[in-house]
């Protein structure tokens, strides 16, 4: 009983909290017209690592499982991985987290919480190599609180911000990888990383997590929510959960006290194919 009130307070903190997930009845809106005649697609990394060439993307590439469990390297190569995105609404100004999560044609594919891509216009995109550049919003997931934005192709120019050094905007920025197979084994045992970001930095908020719970269904959330023993500070919504190898496992939601919630890399992929007809394989390594 005690342990129900517990988990009964922890989800009401949740739903108030600055930072937590905001709860509407289930759609899943995509900005692009004829989503709904959309072929699903499984493409493989290589396929998806060929989209790099000729693209005019600068700095950027896929992510590679490490081959053991190192949580430093894992942080460290998680880092090139995370974006901040500005958004401005209600007369005022704040921010964000994102997770670069794929390559396309159209440019580079971030994830975040829908509720920051809701509140407000999309003002800039912060880059883990220390440019901003533009973004725009392609779609959004309502219930499971997923968005995604679009980086355009041209990322040629070299704008520094909160005075990146030259060796920082050569930096190559990480679509993240995934490992099905290290996903289900992840249990208590398991170090992760959560990574999101400050007001004036990008990924440099970083916090070692605890799995409580790996796949707990709430219909609120309309989905699986992975519950995680981590203080989550607003504006870390929308950044990552690593693991101890670097691969991406999950997105941080919001959080109350020592307690957080994150929408799996499975859920997230979920909302990949809902909005753009295509998911990230994990299967391939």
């Amino acid at each position: 009983m005690k342990e129900r009130i517990k988990t009964i307070v922890f989800w009401i903190l949740l739903a108030f909290t600055a930072a937590a997930a905001m709860v509407t009845p289930w759609a899943c809106a995509n900005k692009k017209e004829n989503n709904s005649e959309k072929e699903t697609m499984v493409e493989s990394q290589e396929a998806a690592e060929g989209m790099l060439d000729g693209a005019g993307l600068n700095n950027v590439e896929f992510a590679k499982s490490l081959d053991g469990e190192n949580v430093e390297k894992a942080q460290e190569q998680a880092e090139r991985s995370v974006v901040r995105l500005d958004v401005q609404g209600n007369g005022a100004e704040y921010f964000g987290s994102g997770v670069i999560w794929d390559v396309t044609e159209e440019g580079i594919i971030i994830v975040t919480s829908r509720h920051l891509l809701e509140e407000g216009e999309l003002l800039r995109v912060v880059l883990p190599d220390g440019r901003e550049t533009s973004g725009k919003t392609e779609g959004i997931c309502q219930v499971k609180d997923i968005g995604f934005v679009v980086v355009p192709e041209d990322l040629t120019e070299k704008e520094k911000v909160n005075g990146a050094s030259s060796d920082a905007a050569e930096k190559t920025m990480l679509v993240v990888s995934l490992h099905q197979r290290i996903f289900d084994t992840l249990d208590a045992e398991s170090p992760l990383v959560v990574l999101g970001c400050s007001e004036d930095g990008v990924g440099d908020e970083a916090r070692h997590a605890v799995l409580k719970d790996k796949a707990w269904f709430r219909e609120e959330f309309g989905s699986d929510i992975m519950v995680l023993e981590c203080e989550a500070k607003p504006g870390m919504s929308g950044g990552g959960v690593f693991d101890g190898n670097g691969n991406f496992v999950g997105m941080l939601g919001g959080g109350s006290g020592n307690d957080a919630a994150a929408l799996s890399m499975e859920t997230v992929n979920e909302a990949y194919e809902e909005v753009f007809g295509r998911m990230r394989n994990t299967e391939e390594y």
